[in-house]
C-alpha cells in the first residue's frame, strides 16, 4: 500500500536538501551604489545570454546581482555579480 502523504514529504525533502545546495554563499560586497543606479536586470540577462549562458532569473542579493543559469555545458550556475559593471565577483560553491 502506498502512502502518498509519505511521498510528499519524502519528495518536499529531497528537494529542500537540493535547494541548500545551491543557496548563496557569497559574502563580499559588489557596490555601495543606490540601486538606480545599477545596470538593468533585463541588461545584465542579454549580457550572460551573449556569453552564451541560458539565464533563469536574475535577482538582487544585497549589493549584488544573483543570476542564475546555465553554462555552455548545461551545468546549473549561480553567479554573483556587480551591478554597475557587469563582471562576476563570486560563484556559489567556488571560494
Amino acid at each position: 500500500m502506498r502512502n502518498p502523504v509519505i511521498h510528499t514529504v519524502v519528495a518536499l525533502g529531497l528537494l529542500g536538501l537540493s535547494a541548500g545546495a545551491f543557496a548563496s554563499t557569497y559574502n563580499g560586497e559588489c557596490t555601495t551604489r543606490p540601486k538606480s543606479e545599477w545596470k538593468s536586470t533585463a541588461d545584465v540577462k542579454a549580457q550572460f545570454t551573449a556569453q552564451g549562458y541560458t539565464v533563469g532569473k536574475v535577482k538582487a542579493g544585497g549589493s549584488c546581482y544573483e543570476v542564475y543559469a546555465k553554462d555552455k555545458n548545461g551545468q546549473k550556475v549561480e553567479l554573483f555579480v556587480d551591478p554597475m559593471k557587469g563582471a562576476v565577483v563570486g560563484q556559489a560553491g567556488k571560494p
